[in-house]
C-alpha cells in the first residue's frame, strides 16, 4: 500500500490492527467465521493439539501472521509520517523499517554508466565524463532544491526515477538529433551539388541550342518548298472542283427530270394494277381438280366454250389465231392440266399481239362472257373468264403507259451518261485531294516538326536563362548553406554533449523560476563540463532551445497565445520535448490557454471528478488523443496511478485503469494542470511528471500590462502593434516553410533538374517570395522600432503595475490567506486607468497613471489585510518602487532589512544597547557613515538627547548627518530606536509615496460592492468580536436582498450545512439572490465542492447574484485549507481596527452618516458626546496592543459597542429635556472649545465605559431572548439613571 491509496486516514486503523494482532475485528460475518474453523480444524486435530473453536480460530491468525505479506510504501516528506507514526503506533513498531535514502554519487556513476554502455553515437573516453556530469546535475538540483525551498518557499523533489528519466530522454533525444542533423545535412548538400551542377550545365545547353538552332533552319526550308507545291496542287484540285460542280447541276436537272417521268409512268402502272391482281386471284381459283372437271365435260354450254375459245386465242403463239376454236380443241389445250395453268401464269401480259386482241373483241363484248354468269356453268370456266378479261385490260393500260416508258428510258440513259461523266471527274478530283492531302500531311509534319525544333530550341534557352537566374537568385543561399553544413558537421561533433546539457536541462529546471536556471546552467553545469578531466565536447555559448524548437515553431506558440518571454518559450520547449507527462504550475492560467489553441481539436480536457470522466481517459488512451488533466489537486485518484507511471502490461500493448484493461496508443499524451500558485507535490508525484513552472514571470507580465495599458490610451497603436508582432510571426513560419520547401524540391529533383521548368521555376518563385518576405521583415522592424518608440512612453505605468503585482504574488508568503489572481488583479488595473486624472500631456498622463494604479492596487489589497501586514505590505511596495528608480542603496536596504550588526562589541554610551552599538559599527564600515561611531561618542550628549527623544525618527539629526537620505536615517533609527522602526517606516513611506497610502481609511462596503460580480465573491477574514456580516445585511435591506423576501440566503456552516448551502448557491445562482456562507473553515472537506460550485455558477449566472463568505485565517500556513481558487478571485476584506489613535478616529467616525448625526432633537449635545464617545473608542480600541493591563479582563471593545452606546446616548437625551453635569452646568465639551473638550475627555472616558458596560448588558440579553429594558422609554430612563449615578 502506498500513500495515494490512502484516501482517508480510518484505512490506517485497519491496518494498524492487522499489524498488531495479525487480524482485523469484524472483517468476517459469524457464518465465515465457522467455516474458517470448520477448515482449521483437520489441521489442528493434526497437530494434536485441542480442536476447540478459539485454538482453530487463533490457529488461522497464526497462518495469516505467517503467510500474509504486507508493504507499506510511505514517504517521509512532510509531517504525515510523523503523525501517522504516533496515531497508529503498529505501522512502526510491528514493522521493520527500511528507509530508503537518495542515491549516493557512486550509485548514479554507476548506474548512468552501465545505460551509456549500450549508447550508440557517444565516443568512448567521454562515456565516463557524461556518466560524472549525470550525476552531478543531480546533486546540484538536490541542493538548488533546498535553497529554493529555503527562499521561495517551493517544493522541488529529485529521486533516482528522475535520474534514469534523465538518461533514457539523453539516449532517445541524441538519436533523435542525429537523425535530424544527418538529414538536415544530406539536405543541404544535395541542394548545394544542385546549385553547383547548375552553372556546369549551363555550356552543355548553350552547344545543345546550336545545334537545334541549326535543325530549325533546315526544317524551315523544307516547310517552305511545301508550301509552294502545296499550293500549285490546291490550285487544280479548285479547277477541277468548279468543273465538277457545274457538272453536277446538270445532272441535277437530268435527275429532276428523270425522276418526274418516273413517277408519271408509276402512277399510270398503278391503274392497271388492279386488272392484273384481278387476273391473277382468278388463276389462283384454278386448281387441277376443277380444271379436270371441266375438260371432263362432255357438250358444255356454249358459254363455256367461248371462255375456252377466247383462252385459245389470247395464247395463241405468235398472235396466230387457231381455226379450231371447238370444244375439242379446248381439251386438247387443256390436256395437260399443270402444264396448262403453268403456261396461263407465265403469260406475257406486256405483250399481246395486236391479232389476238382484234380476235377477242367479239367475246368481250358478248353479254354472256361475264365470270359471275358463267360461274354458275363451271368454275374453272368463271375463272378463265376473268382472267381473260383482266389480262386485256392491263394490256390496255399498260399500252397507254409505253410511251412514257419509252421517254423515262431516254431519260435514264441520259442521266446514266451524264452521272459518268460526273463520276470521272469527281475521280479525277479524288486523285487530285489524295495528292494533295499527302502533300499536305508532309507539310503538316514539317511544320511539327518544325515547331518542335522551334519549342525545343526555346526551352533550352529558357533554361539557360533560369539557370543563369537560379544560380544568380541562390548565390546568398548556396553560401549560406555551405556555412550551415559546415555548422551541421561541427554539431555532430559537440552533439553528445550539447544533449546532454539540454537533457538536463528539460529533466530538471522545469518547476525552477528563471533566476535559478540561469544558476544551474552558468554556475554550475557549463562550468562543470569545461572542467573535466576528459571534457564533454560541446558548442561555445549554447542556448539549450536552439536545438530543441527555432524562430518558426516560438513564432507560432506566440500566435497560438504563449507569452514572448523567455521563461514561457523555455515552458513550452520543455512541454513538447519531455518523456514524462508534463504538469504545468499554471495559476494565471496562460499555459493552459496556449495548450489549449495549440492542440485545439485534438485535445480532449477534463477536470477530475466530473460525470463519466474515466471513460474520456480510456477512450483517449485507447484512441491516442492528447489528454488535458485541468485544475488537479495536491494529489491525484489512485486509479491514476497506472498512467501517471506509465505501467503497461501484456508487453505494454494495454494498462489499467481502475477494473479495466485499456489498450494503450503509443501516440497518447497526457498533460496534466494545475491551478495552485505554490503547489507541494510529494517526490513520487514529481519522479511520475515534469513540473513546468507557468507562472506569469515579471517581464511577461510588464509587457502584458503594457500592451493592456497602450490599448486603452492609444488603441490605434496598440492594434498596429499587435497587427504587426502577428504578421512578424507568420514571416519567420513562412520563411522556414519556403527553405524547407526549396531545399526539399531540390532534394526530389533527380537526373537534369534544369529541363524541369517548373521546378526550376517554382523554385525562383519561393526564392523571390522569401526575398520579399525579408524586405517585409526589414520594414516591419523599422515600423516596430517606431511604435516601440510611442508604446514605451507608458512603460512606466506597466512596469509599476507588473511590480506590484508580484509583490502581491509574495504576500502568500506572509500569510497564505493572502491569494490574489491575475485576472482580478487586471480587474483593479483597468479600473485604476479608467480613474486617472487625464492630462494634455503624455508624460503628465503616464505619471498620473502610475500613481493611480499604485493607490488603486494598494486600496484593493489592503482592505484584505491584517493590521500588522499592512505596513510590510507598504514598505515592500516602498522599497521596491524606489529601487525600481534607482534612488535607493541596494547595500543601505540590504543593511535595514537584515540588520548584520558586529557581535561581540561593548557599547561606549549608555543610551545604546550593545546590539545597536553594533549595527553602528557597521554601518559605520560604509562610506557614507564613516566616522558615525566616533561622532556618537563624541558628542554624546546630542545624540542622547535624540535618541531618548519621544519620536526619534521626528527629530533633527545632529551636525551633517540631518543631511542624510530618509533611508540612511532610517538605518541609524534602526540601529539607535528599534522600538520606533514601525512609526519611521510610516514616516518614510509617507514622505516617499504620499500621504494618503498611510491615512488608514477604511473602504466602505458598499463601494467594496460594486466592485464584486457573479464571479467575484466578496470574502470576510474573520477577527475576533467582529461581525462583518451586518453590513451584508444592511446593504442588502437597502437594495431589496433580505430573508425575509427570500433573497438572502444565510447559511452557517457545520453540523451537515452543506447540502442546504449547495441549495442555496443553485437557487442564488438562477434567480440572482444572495448567499452568505459563514464560518467555512469548519468544513474543510467541503471546500473543494464549494470551490467547482463558485467556479461553475461565475458564468452564465443570474447578473444580480452574489455570494459573501467568512473565514478565520488558519492560525500557521500548515493548517492553511481554504482552496486557492476561492481566496484569489475575491475580494477580500478584513475588520480589524486600523493602527494609530487618527485612523481609529476616523474608522469611529465612519461609522455614522449625516442622518445619525441629525437625529437627535439635542443636535449640538449629541454630535458633541458622540464624537467623545468615537474619541474613547478610538483610544481603547488603540491600546488593545497591551491586551489586559490596566482592565480587570481583556475586552475586544468592537464596533457594535460604539454603536450601541450611540444609541443608548441618543436614548438618554431624547428622555431628558436638559444635560446638566454634577455642578449644575452644562458639560464642558458643550460650552467649550474643542480644546476643552480633549482637555476632558476622562469624564467621556467614563461615561462611555459605563455606556459600553451597559450596551454590554443588553447586547447579552438581547442573544439570550430578553428584551426588557431595551428599546423602550422606560428601560432607556432606568439605564441613564443609573449610568448618571454610576458617574
Amino acid at each position: 500500500m502506498t500513500d495515494s491509496q490512502v484516501a482517508e486516514e480510518q484505512f490506517l486503523v485497519l491496518i494498524n490492527d492487522l499489524l498488531a494482532s495479525g487480524e482485523i475485528p469484524g472483517l468476517f460475518t459469524e457464518d465465515e467465521v465457522e467455516n474458517i474453523v470448520s477448515s482449521m480444524r483437520p489441521q489442528v486435530k493434526s497437530l494434536g493439539m485441542n480442536d476447540t473453536r478459539e485454538a482453530c480460530w487463533k490457529f488461522f491468525i497464526e497462518k495469516v501472521r505467517r503467510q500474509l505479506k504486507v508493504i507499506l510504501c510511505f514517504s517521509p516528506v512532510g509531517s504525515v509520517l510523523r503523525v501517522r507514526a504516533r496515531k497508529f503506533p503498529a505501522v512502526v513498531n510491528c514493522t521493520a523499517i527500511d528507509w530508503f535514502h537518495e542515491w549516493p554519487e557512486d550509485a548514479l556513476v554507476s548506474v548512468s554508466a552501465r545505460f551509456l554502455e549500450e549508447t550508440e553515437g557517444i565516443p568512448r573516453e567521454v562515456k565516463a565524463s557524461i556518466s560524472f556530469f549525470m550525476s552531478y546535475v543531480h546533486t546540484t538540483v538536490n541542493e538548488m532544491s533546498r535553497v529554493y525551498l529555503a527562499t521561495e518557499r517551493r517544493y522541488n523533489y529529485t529521486t533516482p526515477k528522475t535520474f534514469l528519466e534523465q538518461i533514457k530522454l539523453y539516449q532517445n533525444l541524441l538519436a533523435k538529433k542525429r537523425m535530424e542533423l544527418v538529414a538536415k545535412i544530406e539536405r543541404l548538400e544535395n541542394g548545394l551539388m544542385k546549385l553547383q551542377s547548375t552553372a556546369s550545365q549551363v555550356d552543355d545547353l548553350k552547344a545543345k541550342l546550336a545545334i537545334q538552332e541549326a535543325e530549325l533552319k533546315q526544317k524551315n526550308e523544307s516547310a517552305d518548298k511545301l508550301i509552294q507545291v502545296v499550293g500549285i496542287e490546291t490550285e487544280k484540285v479548285s479547277k477541277e472542283k468548279a468543273i465538277a460542280d457545274e457538272e453536277e447541276v446538270k445532272v441535277e436537272v437530268i435527275n429532276k427530270n428523270v425522276t418526274e417521268k418516273q413517277k408519271a409512268c408509276e402512277t399510270d402502272l398503278a391503274k392497271a394494277e388492279p386488272a392484273l391482281l384481278a387476273a391473277q386471284e382468278a388463276l389462283d381459283t384454278l386448281n387441277k381438280n376443277n380444271l379436270t372437271e371441266l375438260k371432263s365435260f362432255g357438250s358444255p354450254p356454249d358459254a363455256v366454250v367461248n371462255v375456252t375459245a377466247a383462252v385459245m386465242i389470247l395464247t395463241a403463239p405468235g398472235g396466230r389465231i387457231p381455226k379450231d376454236k371447238s370444244w375439242k380443241a379446248a381439251k386438247i389445250m387443256m390436256g395437260k392440266v399443270d402444264t396448262f395453268l403453268d403456261s396461263l401464269k407465265k403469260f406475257d401480259k406486256e405483250h399481246i399481239p395486236e391479232a389476238c386482241l382484234k380476235a377477242f373483241k367479239p367475246y368481250q363484248g358478248n353479254p354472256t362472257f361475264d365470270p359471275e354468269f358463267i360461274r354458275s356453268k363451271s368454275t374453272a370456266a368463271a375463272g378463265l373468264c376473268s382472267w381473260c378479261i383482266n389480262i386485256v385490260r392491263f394490256y390496255e393500260v399498260y399500252c397507254d403507259v409505253a410511251p412514257k416508258r419509252q421517254a423515262l428510258e431516254e431519260a435514264n440513259a441520259e442521266l446514266a451518261e451524264a452521272q459518268e461523266k460526273l463520276s470521272r471527274i469527281k475521280n479525277k478530283i479524288a486523285e487530285l485531294n489524295a495528292n494533295l492531302s499527302n502533300l499536305t500531311s508532309a507539310f503538316e509534319k514539317a511544320t511539327a516538326e518544325k515547331i518542335k525544333c522551334q519549342q525545343e530550341a526555346d526551352a533550352t534557352n529558357r533554361v539557360i536563362l533560369l539557370a543563369n537566374r537560379l544560380v544568380g537568385g541562390l548565390a546568398s543561399e548556396n553560401v549560406r548553406w555551405a556555412e550551415s553544413v559546415e555548422n551541421f558537421r561541427s554539431q555532430g561533433v559537440t552533439l553528445c554533449g550539447d544533449v546532454l546539457l539540454i537533457s538536463a536541462f528539460v529533466s530538471y529546471v522545469g518547476y525552477f523560476t528563471k533566476k535559478y536556471r540561469n544558476e544551474l546552467m552558468e554556475k554550475f553545469w557549463i562550468p562543470y563540463i569545461h572542467n573535466l578531466k576528459v571534457p564533454i565536447p560541446i558548442t561555445n555559448g549554447l542556448d539549450p532551445l536552439s536545438l530543441l524548437t527555432d524562430d518558426a515553431d516560438v513564432a507560432t506558440w506566440n500566435n497560438q497565445g504563449l507569452p514572448s518571454d523567455r521563461m514561457s518559450t523555455e515552458n513550452a520547449t520543455i512541454l513538447c520535448n519531455t518523456e514524462r507527462w508534463p504538469l504545468i504550475v499554471d495559476a494565471q492560467l496562460q499555459g493552459i490557454k496556449w495548450i489549449k489553441n495549440k492542440y485545439s481539436s485534438e485535445l480532449k480536457a477534463i477536470r477530475l471528478g466530473q460525470k463519466s470522466y474515466l471513460d474520456v481517459i480510456e477512450q483517449a488512451i485507447s484512441e491516442g488523443d492528447t489528454l488535458l488533466i485541468e485544475n488537479i489537486g495536491e494529489t491525484v485518484d489512485p486509479v491514476l496511478d497506472p498512467l501517471l507511471g506509465r505501467n503497461t502490461i501484456k508487453k505494454g500493448k494495454y494498462i489499467k485503469i481502475g477494473d479495466k484493461e485499456v489498450e494503450y496508443h503509443p501516440k497518447f499524451r497526457l498533460i496534466l494542470h494545475t491551478k495552485y500558485f505554490n503547489p507541494h507535490y510529494k517526490p513520487e508525484m514529481q519522479a511520475q511528471c515534469t513540473l513546468i513552472n507557468f507562472l506569469v514571470t515579471r517581464d511577461g507580465l510588464e509587457d502584458q500590462l503594457l500592451a493592456a495599458v497602450v490599448a486603452k490610451e492609444r488603441p490605434d497603436l496598440e492594434q498596429l502593434k499587435a497587427n504587426l508582432t502577428k504578421s512578424q510571426n507568420e514571416f519567420k513560419i513562412v520563411l522556414k516553410e519556403l527553405e524547407d520547401s526549396l531545399l526539399a524540391r531540390l532534394s526530389a529533383a533527380s537526373g537534369n533538374f534544369l529541363g524541369d521548368t517548373a521546378l526550376v521555376e517554382n523554385l525562383e518563385t519561393t526564392k523571390h517570395t522569401a526575398s520579399e518576405i525579408e524586405e517585409k521583415v526589414v520594414e516591419a522592424k523599422i515600423t516596430e522600432v517606431k511604435i516601440n518608440e510611442a508604446r514605451e512612453n507608458y512603460r512606466p505605468a506597466a512596469e509599476r503595475a507588473s511590480l506590484l503585482y508580484f509583490i502581491l504574488n509574495d504576500l502568500n508568503k506572509i500569510n497564505p490567506i493572502y491569494q490574489f489572481s491575475l485576472k482580478a488583479f487586471n480587474v483593479v488595473f483597468e479600473k485604476a486607468i479608467q480613474r486617472t486624472t487625464p492630462a494634455s500631456e503624455v508624460k503628465q498622463r503616464v505619471i498620473n497613471l502610475t500613481d493611480e494604479i499604485t493607490y488603486s492596487v494598494y486600496m484593493y489589497t489592503a482592505r484584505g489585510l491584517f493590521e500588522r501586514d499592512k505596513l510590510i505590505f507598504l514598505a515592500q511596495v516602498t522599497f521596491q518602487v524606489l529601487s525600481m528608480k534607482k534612488e535607493l542603496n541596494p547595500v543601505e536596504l540590504d543593511f535595514l532589512l537584515r540588520f548584520p550588526f558586529k557581535a561581540g562589541v561593548v557599547s561606549p554610551v549608555d543610551f545604546l544597547q550593545h546590539q545597536g552599538w553594533g549595527g553602528i559599527k557597521a554601518l559605520s564600515e560604509m562610506d557614507e557613515f564613516k566616522n558615525l561611531d566616533s561622532d556618537i561618542e563624541g558628542s554624546a550628549k546630542r545624540w542622547k538627547k535624540l535618541v531618548e527623544s519621544e519620536a526619534p525618527e521626528k527629530e533633527i539629526f545632529p551636525k551633517e548627518w540631518k543631511n542624510k537620505t530618509a533611508l540612511q536615517k532610517l538605518c541609524m533609527v534602526r540601529c539607535m530606536r528599534p522600538d520606533r522602526m514601525t512609526y519611521a517606516v510610516k514616516n518614510f513611506v509617507e514622505e516617499k509615496m504620499g500621504s494618503k497610502f498611510v491615512e488608514g481609511r477604511s473602504v466602505e462596503f458598499s463601494k467594496s460592492y460594486e466592485e464584486s460580480s457573479p464571479s467575484t465573491p466578496i470574502f470576510f477574514i474573520l477577527s475576533p468580536g467582529v461581525d462583518p456580516l451586518k453590513d451584508v445585511e444592511a446593504l442588502g435591506k437597502k437594495l431589496g436582498f433580505t430573508i425575509d423576501n427570500g433573497k438572502l440566503h444565510n447559511v452557517s456552516l457545520g453540523q451537515g450545512q452543506e447540502v442546504v448551502a449547495e441549495d442555496a448557491l443553485d437557487v442564488a445562482a438562477e434567480k440572482g439572490h444572495w448567499v452568505i456562507l459563514q464560518n467555512i473553515h469548519l468544513v474543510a472537506r467541503w471546500l473543494g465542492t464549494l470551490d467547482k460550485k463558485l467556479e461553475r455558477y461565475s458564468t452564465g449566472s443570474h447578473e444580480d447574484y452574489r455570494v459573501f463568505i467568512s473565514a478565520e485565517p488558519a492560525p500557521s500556513p500548515e493548517t492553511h485549507i481554504i482552496p486557492q481558487g476561492i481566496l484569489e478571485n475575491a475580494i477580500k476584506i478584513t475588520n480589524e481596527p486600523p493602527t494609530g489613535m487618527h485612523a481609529n478616529l476616523h474608522k469611529a467616525l465612519d461609522l455614522f452618516t449625516q442622518d445619525t448625526l441629525e437625529m437627535c432633537t439635542k443636535e449640538m449635545e449629541f454630535k458633541c458626546i458622540l464624537f467623545a464617545l468615537c474619541y474613547f473608542h478610538a483610544v481603547v480600541a488603540e491600546r488593545r496592543k497591551f491586551g489586559a493591563q490596566g482592565w480587570n479582563r481583556s475586552y475586544p471593545f468592537n464596533n457594535g459597542d460604539l454603536t450601541i452606546s450611540i444609541n443608548v446616548l441618543y436614548n438618554y437625551l431624547e428622555a431628558n429635556p436638559k444635560v446638566w453635569s454634577r455642578t449644575g452646568r452644562k458639560p464642558p465639551w458643550i460650552e467649550g472649545s474643542p480644546v476643552s473638550i480633549m482637555r476632558t475627555h476622562k469624564g467621556a472616558c467614563r461615561l462611555h465605559r459605563g455606556l459600553s458596560r451597559k450596551a454590554h448588558i443588553l447586547r447579552k440579553r438581547s442573544a439570550a431572548g430578553g428584551t426588557a429594558g431595551w428599546g423602550t422609554e422606560q428601560g432607556t430612563q432606568q439605564g441613564g439613571h443609573r449610568l448618571g449615578t454610576r458617574r
